[in-house]
C-alpha cells in the first residue's frame, strides 16, 4: 500500500468505513454434499470431523477400523483445530478454476483421510472414489460482515484500493487472488443466496484438466422445477 499517499492513516480509516458501510460480503462456497435441503433449513454449519468420519465410514464400510483410526491420527490436532471452520472465496471464478477439488470431492478432511490411505482393494485412489457420491456444488452466500474477521476484512479493503487505483492511474498491473475467509460460527440459512452445479471444473488432483460434472440438478433444483411448472400450468388455464 505505500503507492498511497499518508496510506498509514488512510488505510485504517478506509477499512473502518467499508466495515461501516457494507452489512455483508459476497463468498462462494464448495461442496459436494448428497442433499442440499440441510443447508436451506439449517444453515452453512461449520466443520464437524466426528461427524465426517461417520459418512467416511458409511461410504467405504470395507476400510477396516485400524487404517481408518491411524488415518485419522495421521491428521494430528486437526479434528480440533478446525472444529467449527467454514472456508470460502470471494470470487466464482476462482472457485472453479483453482479450488474445483472441493466442489469435485467434498470436504478437505475427507480427502486428507482418503489420501493417507491410499488405494482401495479394488485398485482406485480413495480420494478419486469421493467423487462418486453426491452434488458438486458452489454455494453463493452474503456473510454478514460482523462475524468476518478483521484481517479478511482488511484483504477486502486491499483488493478495493488496488483496483480503484489501477483505474485513476490507467496502470493495469492486475490483481492478486481474490479475500479467502475463514469462518468459524453457523451462517444462517437467509445468508445463502443461490446454489449452482457447475458444468466444467478445473481438477487440481488431476492436473487441473477438465472435469465434466454429470450431475446438474438436485433435490432443491428439481423442487424449484416443480414449482415453477406448477405456475406455468396454472398461467394456461
Amino acid at each position: 500500500m505505500s503507492w498511497l499517499p499518508d496510506w498509514e492513516d488512510v488505510f485504517p480509516e478506509f477499512v473502518h468505513s467499508l466495515s461501516e458501510h457494507y452489512a455483508h460480503l459476497k463468498a462462494f462456497h464448495g461442496c459436494r454434499p448428497l442433499s442440499l435441503s440441510s443447508y436451506y433449513a439449517h444453515g452453512l454449519r461449520g466443520q464437524d470431523a466426528d461427524q465426517l468420519v461417520l459418512q467416511f465410514q458409511a461410504m467405504f464400510p470395507e476400510v477396516p477400523a485400524t487404517d481408518l483410526n491411524a488415518a485419522i491420527g495421521s491428521l494430528g490436532d486437526r479434528s480440533t483445530r478446525e472444529r467449527g471452520a467454514i472456508w470460502l472465496v470471494g470470487d466464482d471464478r476462482e472457485m472453479i478454476e483453482q479450488y474445483g477439488h472441493y466442489i469435485i470431492q467434498g470436504s478437505e478432511y475427507l480427502m486428507a483421510l482418503a489420501a493417507h490411505l491410499g488405494v482401495s482393494p479394488r485398485g482406485e485412489d480413495y480420494r478419486f472414489l469421493l467423487r462418486e457420491r453426491g452434488i458438486p456444488t458452489v454455494l453463493e452466500v452474503d456473510i454478514p460482515i460482523e462475524i468476518v474477521q478483521w484481517r479478511d476484512i482488511e484483504e477486502v479493503a486491499r483488493m478495493v484500493l488496488s483496483v480503484w487505483g489501477q483505474e485513476v492511474t490507467k496502470r493495469r498491473v492486475g490483481s492478486g487472488p481474490s479475500p479467502c475467509y475463514v469462518i468459524r460460527r453457523t451462517i444462517d440459512a437467509q445468508y445463502i443466496r443461490n446454489h449452482t452445479h457447475p458444468d466444467k471444473i478445473l481438477d487440481p488432483h488431476r492436473g487441473y484438466i477438465q472435469y465434466r460434472n454429470r450431475q446438474r440438478t438436485c433435490d432443491l433444483c428439481a423442487a424449484d422445477t416443480g414449482t415453477e411448472d406448477a405456475g406455468a400450468a396454472h398461467t394456461r388455464t
